[in-house]
């Protein structure tokens, strides 16, 4: 870079001017206004542009507020966008039409301004590009002739013309910029020769009376939101090999029923055609690599679609909610099905997995409702959560035997299922994986598989686990809103994470001594657990104080079930928490528990006349009845000397 006084040039780009001239004269020798250059110099009155400059920049004289007279030589194809505005020279073409001598303002080569009356434009031959905004809101516009000279169209145009009804694009056009056409309610006919080679996005945005545009061979990539809001588009046709579908190309286009999908196609954007309700298939060619996130979703009329062997890169919700989509295969190359891959997919019958896959996305196939049958690949070592809840027809699944993860609600409300085998490999199963898999019960209702019980069915109040289950899966009750008593049997060694969460009316549990492991969080939400009978498990096990105090009751109710580690961990426990415990025993009316207190002298004084006035108030008769009994014989019998209880 070199400063020239007070310009600052970088190659042969004027790139910021710094002086305060009314009337600057611009060095020899540079081609290009960079974007800003003369941006808020508020001293400048006349600019004159020389001979060589073929581009002026993006807002590269805005705000200048005294800048009134602009002369450009012929060299001159290119104005960014805003170039000019916030200047004078800008508002008088934009509001004094009657002074205009012509229909347009040409700066150089560049058709800077339109007439804002205009009603019909024929564009001089020799002008090569269109500027931004040149003819936008031009409300009167209907009908416009762009000569084989113009080589650029550029930002908004031809943006809210919503008088135009056709455009022909012809050949010497290379770009057409952002939202050239935007807005154009009434442009129903759009026709391009071969030679457009870029688009940027929202050219024909809310274009709603477009049906049908033929694309020529030229184009390499059709932009994102190419017809966003255009909810008329029937067909569209490319002439030649496309790279890419840009993001939301199509999205919300109602009535678009055909797309023929070319060669050469390797990316299809997020949301590209999202909503399209009419599109009817999706017939995707070799060679297509990646489908971004919700490409198809929405498609509710799409009864076939393929996803070529080439597709590496998946999206999630891909197809979901395609409604009549009624089979698939997937191919192993993507590694992991997304999440919500065919969500809602509510007529898929058919599903093959290919080998590769190793994962099974978050409610992939959920509410697939007349899916039967599927096989997983070897390769597919986690199921995850609700990957398959509310598949209502699914009676047959082969899991893989490398399936190491099964997710939360899995196959939750799969009532059909009947055929299913927990591998050798599970190290991980998510709360409520089975419920409501009404096929999968016993007589009693329980469903257990490979010996681990992943719930019941039924709603009784109290329930004892069938001999030989070794394990009760994460969430098995939870929210089993009548269990009020629960008996595990001696075979029971384990219990999964939020086993038992909101069983609100769950009152008294009792866990085996072999149950040494506990999940995290499994009485979550029992609102009503008074007692947990655990004498396999320390007080300092459970997650939480209440939790803790339940335990601690058990164990002076059936203290008898406790020995060794657990019975002394339980016996400091009791003796650190004396008066939590004794007034948890009065607060949930437990004279048994209270009287291992009792008959063992453990109660002091101030701790006793503490219970025995938290009974009275409680109307607690039988615990009272049991303190004063306890009180008589410490007086009597002389034995209180330790607490000194005269009271």
């Amino acid at each position: 870079m070199r400063a020239m006084n007070n310009f600052e040039i970088r190659g042969t780009s004027l790139v910021r001017y710094r002086g305060s001239d009314p009337w600057p004269e611009l060095p020899e020798g540079i081609t290009e206004i960079a974007d800003g250059a003369f941006k808020d110099c508020r001293d400048l009155c006349v600019i004159v542009i020389p001979e060589g400059v073929t581009r002026i920049g993006a807002e590269a004289f805005q705000w200048c507020a005294n800048l009134e007279s602009v002369k450009a030589p012929e060299s001159l194809v290119e104005i960014g966008p805003d170039a000019f505005s916030g200047t004078p020279f800008y508002r008088y073409y934009d509001t004094n039409e009657t002074d205009w001598k012509d229909d347009f303002l040409i700066l150089g080569r560049v058709l800077f301004k339109a007439r804002r009356n205009i009603r019909e434009a024929s564009i001089p031959y020799g002008v090569m590009s269109i500027a931004p905004d040149a003819f936008a809101g031009r409300v009167l516009l209907s009908r416009v002739d762009i000569p084989g000279s113009v080589r650029d169209i550029g930002w908004r145009a031809f943006s809210d013309c919503s008088a135009l009804t056709k455009i022909h694009i012809p050949s010497g056009v290379r770009r057409l910029g952002w939202h050239c056409f935007k807005g154009c309610g009434r442009l129903a006919e759009v026709s391009f020769d071969e030679g457009v080679e870029e688009m940027e996005n929202g050219i024909f945005a809310s274009c709603r009376s477009i049906r049908y545009v033929n694309f020529p061979a030229s184009l390499k990539k059709l932009p994102g939101w190419v017809f966003f809001g255009s909810n008329n588009v029937e067909r569209v046709r490319f002439a030649g090999p496309v790279a890419a579908v840009g993001e939301r190309a199509f999205s919300g286009c109602e009535n678009l029923r055909s797309v023929d999908f070319p060669a050469g196609l390797r990316k299809i954007g997020v949301d590209a055609f999202a909503g399209c309700i009419c599109l009817e298939s999706a017939d995707l060619p070799e060679g297509l690599e990646t489908i971004e996130r919700r490409a198809f979703a929405g498609c509710r009329c799409i009864e076939r679609a393929s996803i070529p062997k080439t597709v590496t890169g998946l999206g999630d919700s891909v197809f979901s909610g395609c409604r009549l989509l009624r089979e698939i295969d997937v191919p192993g190359g993507i590694g992991e099905l997304p999440d919500d891959s065919f969500f809602g997919c509510d007529a898929l019958e058919r599903v093959t997995v290919a080998e590769g896959v190793t994962r099974i996305g978050s409610r992939a196939f959920s509410g697939c409702k007349r899916l039967e049958n599927l096989e997983l690949p070897n390769s597919a070592a986690e199921v995850c959560d609700r990957a398959f809840k509310g598949d209502a027809s699914l009676h047959r699944l082969r899991l893989s035997p490398q399936t190491r993860e099964i997710g939360a609600e899995a196959f939750s409300g799969c009532q059909s299922l009947s055929e299913i085998e927990l591998p050798a490999a599970l190290e991980h199963m998510g709360a409520g994986a089975f419920d409501g898999c009404e096929a999968l019960a016993d007589e009693n209702g329980f469903v257990t598989l490979g010996g681990v019980c992943c719930g019941n069915i039924t709603r009784d109040s109290d329930l004892r686990v069938p001999e030989g289950v070794c394990a009760i899966a994460p969430g098995a009750f939870r929210e089993k809103q009548s269990l009020i008593f629960l008996t595990l049997p001696g075979s029971v060694k384990r219990v999964g994470e939020a086993a038992f969460v909101c069983c609100r009316a769950l009152r008294e549990i009792v866990l085996p001594g072999c149950v040494t492991e506990l999940g995290k969080a499994p009485f979550e939400g029992c609102d009503s657990l008074i007692s947990i009978v655990a004498p396999g498990i320390p007080p300092e096990v459970f997650d939480t104080a209440p939790e803790r105090v339940s335990a601690a009751l058990g164990f002076c109710r059936r203290e008898g079930s406790y020995d060794g580690r657990s019975r002394a961990a339980y016996e400091r426990f009791l003796g650190d928490y004396c008066v939590d415990i004794l007034e948890a025993a009065v607060e949930r009316n437990m004279p048994d528990a209270l009287s291992y207190f009792t008959a063992r002298r453990l109660i002091g004084r101030a701790d006793f006349e503490r219970v025995l006035e938290k009974a009275q108030r409680s109307r607690a008769m039988e615990i009272v009845a049991l303190l004063l009994d306890y009180r008589a014989g410490g007086f009597e019998g002389g034995t209180f000397d330790k607490f000194d209880l005269d009271i």
